[in-house]
């Protein structure tokens, strides 16, 4: 199947979502679905002068004024009526890894702050279990890396910082100053008791797992979308 037309068959489905809806202060996520939502959302005729965005990443940030739409800093938002955003991987429970562009924590504040949560994916990254395709992101201090990595690895993992593909040498740092390290989970490991743990470790700003935070999942076929409904983890509310 063709993952790209599926991107795009749900990034559509979303756009129209947000517009029927009515949502103007809206919250973007980063990656290449999120990328699929921009451009579908920019070929609209909408009135830009009633839409209000803020995001997760300078990137997805520069693609939304690139488009002529406004973009706000998330530090002077209180609040979002909707916010969209992909995820790496996703199982049948709605749990989630996210951070394959480096900015979940970012993405964690702004689906908090937001009273809708849609999150948009093409099929290849529904899985049964999650951690067997790609690592859990951790977002640690700078200076609180050697010692967060030397404790993840004594609980029997492997972790390392992210290193970049291109550009200036060293490791991957988000928006947020953050250094991002990826830890492989073993197959009979939990993600989920992994990530519990590492987030207790003192340096550790966030990891890529998200649980509770969906209100609607999209799952994009080359000829379809699916629909899924979540109930919010209470608490997980800012925006009520």
């Amino acid at each position: 199947m063709n993952v790209e037309e599926a991107k795009k068959k749900v990034a559509e489905r979303a756009v129209d979502i947000v517009l029927e809806r009515g949502f103007s202060l809206v919250g973007v996520g980063t990656g290449s679905t999120v990328e699929k939502f921009i451009e579908e959302l920019s070929r609209r005729r909408v009135d830009r002068s009633r839409l209000l965005f803020t995001s997760s990443s300078l990137d997805t940030a520069l693609k939304l004024a690139e488009n002529g739409f406004r973009v706000l800093d998330p530090s002077t938002v209180g609040y979002l009526e909707v916010y969209v955003d992909g995820a790496d991987e996703v199982d049948g429970e709605g749990r989630m890894l996210k951070g394959g562009g480096g900015a979940m924590t970012l993405e964690k504040i702004l689906s908090y702050s937001s009273r809708f949560n849609i999150f948009i994916v093409d099929y290849s990254k529904v899985v049964e279990r999650l951690g067997g395709r790609s690592p859990l992101p951790v977002e640690v201090l700078p200076q609180a890396l050697n010692i967060v990595l030397s404790k993840i690895r004594s609980m029997g993992l492997e972790a390392s910082p992210r290193a970049l593909r291109k550009g200036k040498y060293g490791p991957v740092v988000s928006d947020v100053g953050g250094v991002i390290v990826d830890v492989e989970i073993p197959a009979d490991r939990s993600v989920e008791d992994i990530a519990r743990r590492i987030e207790s470790i003192p340096g550790v700003v966030s990891t890529g797992f998200f649980k509770g935070y969906i209100d609607l999942l999209l799952i994009g076929y080359p000829d379809r979308v699916v629909e899924k409904k979540f109930n919010r983890v209470k608490g997980l509310h800012l925006a009520e």
